[in-house]
Parts: C-alpha cells; sequence; structure tokens
C-alpha cells in the first residue's frame, strides 16, 4: 500500500466509521447471510411469478451477487459446500433460459433493423413458441449456506478491502488492455468489484465513482457479449425452422423432395440475414468500444488511488 493510500483509509477510520478495524471474517459472514436473504427472497418472487421476465432478472441478479461473494471470501469465510453446489447448479439451469429471452429480443431489433423477411418473421415466432417450452429451475431453501469466520484472529476489514479491489483492478485494468477475445473475462472481474464494492459505499472514499464506472462498462461490454452469444445461437435458430417445417412436410403424401428443399431454403434464408446482421453489430461495438477505452481506462487509473 502507498502512502496516499494509507493516508486516504486512515482518514476514513477517524471519519468515524470502524467498521474497516473488525476482523475481515466476521463482517464478510453477515455480507453472505445478507446476500443469502436478499436472494432467497429473489426465488420466493420468481416462484410466485414464473410468468415475469423481470423475476427471473431479479432472481438471476441476487444469486449472481451471492455466487460472486461466496467466491470472494472463500479466503475468510466458510460456507456449507453442498449449498453452494446447488446454487452453481442453479446458476448453469438459468443461463440458457435468460440467454433465449435476450436471444428474442435481438432477434426482434434484427428484424425490424434487416427489413420485411417473411423467414425472419416465422423465426421470432419459432423462437417464442421455444421460449415458452423452457424447463423449470429447481432450487430448495432448505439448506442454508452457514457463512462463519475461519479464524478467530484475522486481518481486519480495510486490509481485505485494500488488497481484494487492487487485485481487481489490476486484473480488469489487464483483460481490457488485450484484445476482443479477453473482453468477456474483463467484464466477469468488472462485476467482482462492482458487487465488491456496492456493500461499502457508505464508507470507502470514491467508491460511488468506481461503482458508476463498473456499471458503464459492463453496460458496453454486455452489448458486445450478447452480440457473440447470438451468433453462437445461429445453427439453433435454423433448427426452429427445419424442425416446424419438417413436422408439416412429413404430413403430406407422395414425394416430398421439393418441399424438403424448400423447408431448408426457408431455414438458410432468415440464418444467412441474421449472420451478416450479427457481423456488422458487433463490428461496430467492438469499434465503438475501442475507441473509448482509453477514457474509461484513464478514469480507472484515476479511482485506483482513491479507495480504502
Amino acid at each position: 500500500m502507498n502512502k496516499k493510500r494509507k493516508k486516504i483509509q486512515i482518514e476514513t477510520i477517524d471519519g468515524g466509521n470502524n467498521r474497516l478495524l473488525k476482523p475481515a471474517g466476521r463482517v464478510l459472514a453477515n455480507i453472505l447471510r445478507e446476500k443469502e436473504t436478499a436472494f432467497h427472497a429473489a426465488w420466493a418472487h420468481y416462484q410466485a411469478s414464473k410468468d415475469d421476465p423481470e423475476a427471473l432478472h431479479t432472481m438471476r441478479v441476487d444469486l449472481r451477487r451471492l455466487r460472486v461473494w461466496i467466491k470472494l471470501t472463500r479466503g475468510e469465510v466458510k460456507t456449507n459446500t453442498s449449498t453452494c453446489k446447488q446454487l452453481q447448479a442453479l446458476a448453469k439451469a438459468s443461463n440458457p433460459v435468460r440467454d433465449h429471452e435476450v436471444m428474442l429480443d435481438w432477434l426482434s431489433l434484427a428484424q425490424k433493423q434487416i427489413g420485411e423477411m417473411p423467414a425472419l418473421y416465422n423465426l421470432l415466432e419459432y423462437g417464442k413458441q421455444a421460449y415458452q417450452l423452457s424447463y423449470e429451475l429447481s432450487f430448495s431453501t432448505k439448506q442454508r449456506l452457514k457463512p462463519r469466520a475461519k479464524q478467530k484472529e484475522t486481518v481486519n476489514l480495510g486490509q481485505w478491502l485494500d488488497k481484494t479491489i487492487e487485485q481487481r483492478i489490476e486484473s480488469i485494468d489487464q483483460h481490457l488492455h488485450a484484445g476482443m477475445e479477453d473482453a468477456h473475462l474483463a467484464r466477469i472481474e468488472i462485476k467482482y468489484l462492482r458487487y465488491l464494492l456496492e456493500p461499502f459505499t457508505g464508507i470507502i472514499n470514491k467508491s460511488e465513482a468506481l461503482v458508476a464506472w463498473c456499471k458503464e462498462v459492463q453496460e458496453l461490454l454486455g452489448n458486445f457479449h450478447d452480440m457473440q452469444v447470438f451468433r453462437s445461437h445461429l445453427p439453433e435458430f435454423a433448427h426452429w425452422v427445419i424442425d416446424r417445417e419438417l413436422a408439416e412436410v412429413t404430413l403430406l403424401t407422395g414425394k416430398q423432395s421439393k418441399a424438403i428443399t424448400k423447408v431448408f431454403a426457408n431455414a438458410r434464408e432468415p440464418v444467412i440475414a441474421l449472420s451478416g446482421w450479427q457481423d456488422q453489430k458487433l463490428r461496430r461495438q467492438w469499434h465503438h468500444w475501442l475507441a473509448e477505452r482509453d477514457r474509461y481506462l484513464n478514469r480507472l487509473q484515476a479511482l485506483r488511488n482513491m479507495k480504502v
């Protein structure tokens, strides 16, 4: 820790908040309990409102926050292993549901921007039907994390935060200086930093500005990642068309070669259009990010010396 940052930490503590002087393990265990309670409430709401996309989104956000905090505090806090595995399984199971919903939004935008194409309209309708058939998510709230500090005597919260925040910022800086292949890794690290700082915005100097920075860059890189995921779903889109139209063809009598050929042509048309649209969108988003990257990196460096 350099002298400037140490001075900022002492000024923060002398300001009247002694939370930073408390053992890190105890404080972090309490935060985990709060995150678990928030997730359970979001899960209960989702169970009661499964047709509400917002309920799914809120549940996934609270699940993500909880799992991030479990990983962040692993060195200081013990948790129930079987509960952690259950949370991991739920996160994995909910990813396709979320991706499907996002892809429907991008399909709708693509339809508007590409223009009139009946095959695209059919593709969107097929996607909606597939989304309605998505499988149920399951989770039992009977088992709890039961977080507890690993040691009676440990580093204080201020020391732990100082080290953890610096590690995250260093990793973010490295990934953002890299190419397109590291953009998603940078976004994950930014998410960790944001969730780490959020409970302490009232006691860490300039942390609100750093959280705001995280939100801005997350959104930029999030849209870029969505376009990458959209590309990976193109074979699935073709499957939707072929699956629905072949079901009708197989009911026909006599020779079906022309009808089957038409089915695959109908799948090819929208997928080619979507592939070109996605490529242009991805390139524009990446060039926009490159144009803004230095400005965001400079802001990050300015804020990194104003933390704990």
